[in-house]
């Protein structure tokens, strides 16, 4: 099945978007939406994409202000949903999408199904945070919300900022494709574009630091509501441990699943698509009625049996009772079954000593007769 790929620009909401779209023509299942995480752009689902795109149209946007997407702001959670949203609803106009967010895509995705429930029919979490994130394991998230520090560090740094990153996260033994990471280095080396990144950040953290203080409030995080949600992590991610994505399916609730990939980093998707694609494949797959049980083919071998179906709002069909010739059993002949002799060992027996017997002396007791009586003679006893 031949896969039609293109790179488009979409105009929704303030974005301007770019889309790389993936199908192989009449679409049957519902469309996916693949959100990149940083520092990535929506190149990074190019082993992913194509092979999601069986009967089904996959949208892979650059995410609002970075990679080629152009937007100006503001970039808290709720703002980019809204820039997320008006996309689905130009692209897919009132039908809904399976949404699959890596890092910041799968917060991004977290928030779309919480606050626009109405647009995502299944949901899937890549190596991404939701209610909790352990600072310690991620420095970089605080050091990014900081004012001018981090913009100076990719002025001076530039490339080797990006590289870095990716060496930090990177576990698989498969190296990142060059062409890309070429890409992702060009992408966050421009200043705007680093600027946007940095927006995520701040957004998110700052609001935080001031409640510590007692100088604001964090706004509430939506329920997230999704007809299946499945958490989907490398295990050796050294940023977001695998205790991080159990967090998130137990925030998600009991009908969400994790899959945890060995031996993968952070960038998952990347690392391990021929692990990735399949358990996307099988998550996103549409519910199918099984098929009906044919009826049992009939008794004579060799002959080919053809179910047929009764048309559809015909009489109903009767069906002829099958009459089974009888089954003559053959005579079954058992052989002679010759008893080998069995030869007897001869018995010895032991020789019986007999204990000589002693007779107790008997008494003679008077006898007073009017008659003689005869001698008596006394007896043996054997005891």
């Amino acid at each position: 099945m031949s896969t039609s790929s293109q790179v488009r620009t979409v105009r929704a909401g303030q974005t301007s978007f770019l889309l790389r779209e993936h199908d192989t023509g009449p679409a049957g299942s519902t469309p996916v939406l693949l959100l990149h995480g940083v520092p990535e752009t929506s190149s990074c689902w190019g082993d992913v994409a194509p092979e999601l795109a069986a009967g089904r149209r996959v949208l892979a946007p650059d995410l609002p202000g970075l990679g080629g997407s152009a937007y100006a702001g503001p970039y808290d959670v709720a703002s980019v949903v809204a820039q997320l949203a008006a996309l689905i609803e130009a692209e897919v106009p009132g039908g809904r999408v399976d949404v699959v967010g890596h890092d910041w895509g799968g917060s991004l995705a977290l928030g779309l199904a919480g606050g626009r429930a109405d647009l995502v029919r299944r949901l899937v979490v890549v190596n991404a945070p939701y209610r909790s994130v352990p600072l310690l394991r991620a420095p970089h998230i605080p050091f990014f919300a900081l004012p001018v520090v981090p913009e100076l560090l990719f002025r001076v740094g530039g490339r080797r900022v990006v590289d870095a990153m990716f060496n930090l996260a990177w576990k698989a033994p498969r190296a990142l494709d060059a062409e890309r990471r070429a890409e992702y280095a060009a992408a966050y080396t421009v200043p705007a574009k680093v600027s946007a990144m940095l927006g995520l950040y701040r957004a998110a953290v700052r609001p935080r630091l001031a409640a510590l203080v007692g100088r604001g409030s964090v706004p509430g995080i939506p329920r997230v509501r999704a007809e299946k949600a499945l958490v989907l992590w490398g295990a050796a991610d050294p940023v977001l441990p695998i205790s991080v994505g159990e967090g998130v399916v137990r925030d998600l609730g009991a009908d969400c699943v994790m899959v945890t990939v060995p031996g993968a980093g952070h960038f998952v998707v990347e690392e391990a698509p021929e692990v990735v694609t399949p358990v996307l494949l099988d998550f996103l797959a549409d519910e199918t009625t099984p098929p009906p049980v044919p009826a049992a083919p009939p008794e004579k071998p060799g002959e080919e049996f053809t179910p047929i179906e009764p048309p559809a709002g015909g009489p109903p069909v009767k069906k002829t009772p099958v009459k089974k010739a009888p089954v003559k059993k053959a005579p079954v002949k058992k052989a002679p079954v010759k008893k080998a002799p069995v030869k007897k060992a001869p018995v010895q027996s032991a020789p019986v000593k007999k204990a000589p017997v002693q007779s107790a002396p008997v008494k003679k007791a008077p006898v007073q007769s009017a008659r003689k009586a005869p001698p008596h003679r006394p007896s043996a006893d054997p005891g």
